[in-house]
């Protein structure tokens, strides 16, 4: 199969697209025929500091296709379903094994491209608002609106009956987001995001969603009530992002971490994930695509998805 590997950790340029063995479903494990693969995050930061071993792993955690083949032990699905998976590895190739308890049946009427943008990011931002507890009225800062996990971020915690401020670089991509339930949009000024947030509404936020880290996430801080509830879902920044524990402390700030891959196979994160599927299947929900890429422009790829004022997630097809 052709796949996307690495031999030394770095920028989007030490990605290579070459031929390597198929994989082999273990007992508990679907193979699937990859039509669609999201970039996400964590395959960026993985390609940055991960070794990559030997022989080299594949890239990439999120994937769509048709099961081709199934493991000894799988019951809860088919040869021929159509399918989203999740592993720490392996989706940047035109075939993947992953573990059917990762595994979720992709919606009629959703196309692969679609289910593979959606999955992550609106299963990642599904996970946060639950884990926030938003209350109708709440003010609510998404850090990092524009990326995959920042739209599924502002549209439901629109849903929840929040007022929804968003961060971004671009304010042509957060004017996009309006129609998706963004109430304010605000690109950020160096160490001002605090004053800005409360020129907007009097006080500051009660809850802060941050999806950007280091010293995004130090400012951000600054935009949030006392007693307000921070949840981090993850980040690249660059810069020293030591949170100042007397901080949290004197301001009573809850601290709330999400990362969903480790809990994607229990009960009430595949229950989640069936939602958000289901929502995105009515248009409840949105995915939006930035640009499709055929996995021989991987580094490409991986390029565009590091950028940012993107709207949405890059995609690769194989």
């Amino acid at each position: 199969m052709r796949a996307a590997i690495y031999r030394a950790p770095g920028g989007p340029e030490v990605l290579r697209v070459e031929t390597v063995p198929d994989p082999e479903p273990a007992e508990d494990e679907v193979l699937v025929r990859v039509e669609a693969i999201s970039i996400e995050g964590g395959d960026l930061q993985a390609r940055r500091a991960v070794d990559p071993g030997s022989p080299p792993r594949v890239v990439g955690y999120a994937a769509a296709g048709e099961i081709v083949a199934l493991g000894t032990a799988v019951t809860s699905f088919s040869v021929g379903q159509r399918v989203v998976t999740f592993g720490f590895e392996g989706s940047h190739a035109s075939l993947r094994a992953a573990p059917a308890a990762t595994t979720w049946a992709v919606p009629d009427g959703v196309s692969s491209t679609t289910a593979s943008a959606a999955f992550i990011g609106l299963g990642t931002a599904a996970l946060a608002v639950s884990q926030a507890a938003i209350q109708p009225g709440e003010a609510v800062l998404v850090q990092g609106a524009t990326g995959g996990v920042g739209v599924g971020l502002v549209q439901l915690a629109h849903r929840a009956g929040a007022r929804v401020l968003g961060t971004g670089s671009d304010p042509a991509a957060l004017d996009a987001l309006r129609p998706h339930g963004l109430t304010d949009a605000v690109v950020p000024r160096p160490h001002a995001i605090a004053d800005q947030v409360r020129a907007v509404l009097d006080h500051g936020a009660h809850v802060l969603i941050d999806t950007v880290g280091g010293d995004a996430l130090l400012a951000g801080l600054g935009a949030v009530e006392d007693g307000g509830r921070v949840v981090l879902v993850g980040g690249r920044s660059g810069g020293s992002a030591a949170i100042d524990t007397l901080q949290i402390l004197a301001r009573r700030l809850t601290l709330i971490g999400c990362f969903l891959g480790g809990v994607m196979a229990e009960p009430a994160t595949r229950a989640l994930l069936d939602t958000m599927l289901r929502d995105v299947a009515t248009g409840a929900l949105s995915a939006p695509v930035d640009r499709v890429y055929p996995l021989s422009e991987a580094a490409a790829a991986h390029a565009r998805a590091e950028e940012r004022g993107r709207l949405g997630r890059v995609i690769m097809v194989p």
